[in-house]
């Protein structure tokens, strides 16, 4: 018997047939940025439908749904972005190239459908690409909102037949908004806190999550999302200013304004970052009376423990440069939001919910389905089921296979019905 460690990402499958054929891909974003992925194909033959799965930072070339997808007749690429793991400097436009490379080499292949699998945050990159794609050149975005150059207006951003929303939120922005700590009064400093504005105070309805779940009044709640918007708007003008700052001096380099010490090159070419603490700051998280649902409390991203150790330790967006953070975790500023993309795109949209997600709620899978401009497009939710569509709660553990689910009682038939494998 082996005693090789198992995988145990919840995104990722575990054992696969072995027949299904698995292929490891090197091949390029289309401005050439080399990138990976796992094309996993049925055996025996050649799919005429691919599902792609992509993520900002994320690998899904294991995902779950590999074995259900594939097994079913279908293609299966998982492919990686240049921001694997790292998205410290992530421009959401650059992605898009990443996207359109991944589509192409699919349809290279002889898939001639292609549909996109939007997994979380696979669900605002894919939309944002949809949108784009649509565009005639001359009108796509031409900078990022830093000011960058996006290479968009020359790209060739192949079309996809189908889209898949799975558990995907709004946008990585507007989900961090929605989490910024509103409390903080100097971002050089983690602990500094404005106490009328922290969630983690009791005199504002808090309780630890191991005594029960907390109650934040109304007015309480209105104060707090508005200084989470004023949090997002400070964090945008500091990097912006940066951003303008570096263009200036780069300005003058290039028009041959230097001295003997290089110092305008080197004001040209620093690229600061951010450093952003407390970022997990969703009263949702502890008051299940907002935007209810059957969900635990707690977030996905403070593991088991209450959000406070995850607001003060991990969080999400740690370290940014300033023109990452305007392009992928500004609420304001970036522009992969789906409900700022999503009623431009209208091919065939399969939105699903799961409906025990800690930080995914049907509320807002509600809106996304809402806001999607395609006429043929349906809404499924899975009951009981967490991010991960790991079973929850004692009505999960009645839950059987709820992966397997998703695939053979949602996807599948709504593949079948428009592009039979």
């Amino acid at each position: 018997m082996s005693n090789a460690p198992r995988i145990q990402f919840p995104h990722c499958h575990g054992d696969l047939d072995p027949a299904i054929r698995r292929t490891l891909v090197d091949h390029a974003a289309t401005d050439g940025f080399p990138l990976t992925g796992v094309l996993s194909r049925p055996p025996g033959r050649e799919p005429d439908v691919a599902i792609l799965a992509m993520h900002p930072r994320v690998d899904f070339s294991r995902h779950y749904l590999v074995p259900h997808l594939v097994g079913a007749g279908y293609g299966f690429f998982g492919a990686t972005t240049r921001y694997l793991n790292h998205d410290a400097d992530a421009l959401h436009e650059r992605l898009l190239l990443d996207v359109a490379g991944s589509v192409a080499y699919l349809r290279a292949q002889g898939c001639a459908k292609v549909v996109l699998l939007g997994n979380s945050g696979g669900g605002s990159l894919f939309s944002y690409y949809l949108e784009q794609a649509a565009l005639a050149p001359a009108v796509r975005v031409e900078r990022s909102p830093s000011g960058d150059a996006t290479g968009l207006r020359t790209a060739e951003l192949p079309a996809a037949d189908g889209f898949v929303l799975l558990a995907a939120h709004l946008g990585e922005g507007r989900f961090l908004q929605d989490r910024l700590d509103p409390s903080v009064v100097d971002e050089a400093n983690p602990t500094a806190t404005d106490p009328r504005l922290d969630m983690y105070a009791p005199r504002n309805g808090y309780r630890p999550m191991t005594d029960g779940p907390s109650r934040y009044p109304a007015d309480f709640l209105a104060e707090f999302r508005a200084a989470q918007a004023a949090r997002c708007a400070r964090l945008d003008a500091l990097a912006r200013e940066w951003c303008e700052e570096a263009a200036f001096f780069r300005a003058k380099v290039k028009a041959g304004d230097t001295d003997a010490q290089g110092r305008l090159a080197r004001l040209a070419y620093q690229r600061r970052y951010l450093l952003i603490y407390r970022t997990l700051a969703d009263p949702r998280y502890l008051d299940p009376t907002i935007d209810p649902s059957p969900r635990p409390l707690g977030s996905i991203f403070s593991f088991g423990r209450d959000p406070l150790v995850g607001n003060y330790g991990e969080g999400l967006a740690r370290t940014m440069s300033a023109r990452g953070w305007l392009s992928t975790w500004s609420g304001l500023s970036s522009h992969a939001a789906l409900e700022r993309t999503l009623p431009s795109v209208t091919i065939p949209t399969l939105v699903i919910a799961a409906m025990a997600d800690m930080d995914i709620y049907p509320a807002e899978v509600r809106r996304t389905f809402e806001a999607s401009g395609a006429a043929d497009k349906h809404y499924a939710e899975l009951s009981a089921a967490g991010h991960y569509l790991q079973p929850v709660g004692e009505a999960g553990a009645r839950l059987a296979h709820p992966q397997a689910r998703v695939a053979h009682d949602f996807l599948l038939p709504w593949l079948r019905e428009r592009w039979p494998a």
